[in-house]
């Protein structure tokens, strides 16, 4: 359980590069939410104790290492974690449409909670990158949900 959860903060230090640094670099105001792939991955390869550990320790990482407020991170990621949770007795998480739909709309309801809870006034011009994150964001779920698949597979079996 230690390795699976070490190598998975490792994988989430190297998409906190990818989504800070490198996607930024591509077109300044577009955002990718991997962390959120992830949880999904989570989700649907590891257990509920194990998860909900690794969520908050990867959330409490990034946020110490952005500038959103304290215990905002936390709280969407944790939110999202139970949220995506209880809908797996729902809906089959292990389809990948699935993942790109659950992944987007939970992307698109942060980034539109974000904007009005935070009385962001935006332009119209500002909303295009929003929406091409969330749509991103769903697109790249299922490569990180894999990943957690390939690193629960190689130290738990």
């Amino acid at each position: 359980m230690l390795k699976t959860q070490i190598s998975l903060l490792g994988i989430i230090f190297l998409a906190a590069f990818i989504q800070t640094v490198l996607v930024p670099g591509l077109w300044s105001p577009l955002r990718v939410d991997l962390l959120l792939g992830m949880v999904i991955g989570v989700i649907v390869h590891l257990g509920f104790s194990q998860g909900i550990l690794f969520v908050l320790a990867a959330s409490l990482l990034l946020q110490a290492f952005s500038g959103a407020r304290p215990g905002l991170l936390p709280l969407f990621y944790l939110f999202a974690f139970v949220g995506i949770d209880i809908l797996k007795d729902i809906i089959y998480l292990e389809n990948v449409m699935t993942q790109v739909m659950l992944a987007a709309a939970f992307s698109a309801m942060a980034s539109f909670s974000l904007v009005v809870f935070l009385d962001i006034s935006l332009v119209p011009m500002e909303t295009i990158p929003l929406v091409l994150g969330s749509v991103l964001t769903g697109c790249f779920s299922p490569l990180m949900v894999s990943l957690v698949g390939r690193v629960k597979r190689a130290y738990e079996t």
